[in-house]
């Protein structure tokens, strides 16, 4: 890029921040343009493919929580939080030369206030039918968490997708899409199962039955200065298949596999689910695996869409194998011994009532947003169930360590009156209110699309929580996206 289109570049991007407010695009000298519908593009169409693009979104939402008796609804506390304040920067460098940055802002729970790294990379497209990215890239797995944030039905996704969805990794991404069938994949270092220096080995333990000898080893503690050994590594991608996709007709189904190595004396391994309507302190469902003793885990998930018109159909399956070491001299009733298996599945339906049709987006396989056709926006109405179970293998499912974050009574009635602190607890950071369990949630969904960048949301969420413990809450939401 020569100096002279850099500082065209530049003064055209100035000029579109003063004209965002009263114009969508804004013309310049040698062919080039400033677009701020949806963003703030400026490129040039003098077929050298420099340009840049300035967008965002923000989430800010509003959560009440209603348990079914009085001692349970102090774990379900209400409030309001940025669920998520992005700011992202793409461009092209060159022909066929892309990139992308994202930054995040959310209150997560338990992590108020913080600030990520989203995707990060620099991609290429100059093959037919073929893209490739390097760097932080999402993998792909999964119909809706493949989906733009922006785009869902729901205000949060479904409870199979949250706890067995990847995260970001770090490596080489690339997609490729004929007249029916899209594949995507990606070769990475995975965010979960990180790794950890080992600890002492001869901590002694209080377990349910009376004291361990000393000298037992700690579950999830090696050997001290040990060294944890090369990073982890992932292998993720996901197939599918949409012999019909015209304007108002869909149909799509797909296949998602991930396989990812853990280091086997270092890595702290959950899967993890949030529930589908969250506030900063809502509590998590997960598995609390002990740390180090998981070697490996693949995922499966299995998926199909129908769209006719208006109304959208979608489910998906999904299932884990997460293969285990064994390596403690000394029996602990917190590590034993064999794999453990976990699913989950959803069901949804959706319905445009004024008219409009959900695009489909088949280079992505994803379902995309609602387009109003009148000023008075669109309104759409859905309808969601899911479950997860986050408790296997007979040995942790007899094992009252297992039942509950800390130690009770495999008797217990109230999931959430554990100890503040105990043994048992493997997750760091996690709250005292988290179970481990299997979990029914219900959620119904009224969305007004006002334009293209603007939508309000309302959930009402019913979840049937381990203990008999049932949540009732309405989730909130504002959003703008551009």
């Amino acid at each position: 890029m020569s100096k002279m289109t850099k500082n065209k570049l530049a003064m055209l991007a100035l000029a579109g921040l003063g004209t965002v407010a009263s114009g969508p695009a804004l013309a310049g000298a040698g062919g080039m343009t400033v677009d701020t519908k949806g963003g703030l593009e400026v490129f040039e169409l003098d077929g050298n493919n420099y340009w840049f693009k300035i967008g965002g979104r923000l989430f800010l939402d509003q959560a009440f929580f209603d348990a079914d008796d009085n001692e349970n609804a102090s774990a379900f506390p209400s409030g309001a939080h940025i669920r998520s304040a992005r700011i992202t920067f793409k461009g092209g460098v060159g022909h066929d030369w892309v990139y992308k940055i994202d930054l995040d802002h959310d209150d997560d729970p338990g992590v108020p206030g913080r600030t990520r790294l989203g995707e990060a990379f620099i991609g290429y497209s100059g093959c037919k039918n073929l893209w490739f990215a390097l760097g932080q890239v999402s993998i792909p797995f999964g119909l809706e968490n493949w989906q733009s944030a922006n785009d869902t039905q729901f205000m949060e996704i479904s409870l199979p997708s949250g706890a067995f969805a990847p995260n970001k990794g770090l490596g080489l991404y690339g997609e490729w899409h004929g007249t029916m069938f899209t594949a995507a994949g990606a070769v990475y270092e995975p965010s979960a199962g990180f790794r950890a220096t080992g600890d002492v080995l001869s901590q002694p333990a209080i377990g349910p039955f009376g004291p361990v000898p000393a000298g037992t080893p700690i579950a999830g503690v090696g050997p001290f200065d040990s060294d944890p050994g090369s990073d982890d590594w992932g292998i993720g991608g996901r197939i599918t298949f949409s012999p019909v996709h015209d304007d108002y007709t869909v149909y799509h189904a797909g296949v998602s596999a991930r396989y990812e190595k853990f280091h086997p004396n270092a890595n702290n391994f959950d899967y993890v689910a949030g529930l589908e309507v969250l506030a900063r302190q809502t509590p998590d469902i997960f598995t609390n695996i002990p740390p180090n003793s998981s070697r490996h885990h693949d995922v499966w998930g299995f998926e199909l869409a129908g769209r006719w018109g208006p109304f959208l159909l979608q489910g998906e399956y999904m299932l884990a194998d997460v293969a285990r070491d064994d390596f403690f001299g000394v029996s602990d009733l917190r590590n034993p011994p064999g794999d453990l298996d976990y699913h989950g599945w959803y069901v949804a339906a959706s319905y445009v009532l004024t008219g409009e049709t959900r695009e489909y987006d088949f280079d992505s396989g994803t379902f995309g947003a609602v387009h109003p056709h009148s000023r008075r926006g669109a309104w759409e109405i859905g309808v969601r169930h899911s479950f997860v179970d986050l408790l296997d293998n007979a040995a942790f499912a007899n094992n009252p360590y297992f039942q509950f974050i800390d130690f009770v009574p495999a008797s217990a009635v109230d999931v959430f009156n554990a100890p503040a602190t105990g043994a048992n607890n493997f997750r760091t950071g996690v709250s005292v209110q988290d179970v481990v369990g299997s979990v029914h949630s219900t959620t119904v969904g009224l969305t007004w699309w006002v334009n293209d960048n603007v939508r309000f949301m309302a959930n009402y969420v019913r979840t049937d929580l381990p203990g008999s413990v049932d949540v009732d809450a309405l989730g909130l939401r504002g959003q703008v996206s551009w």
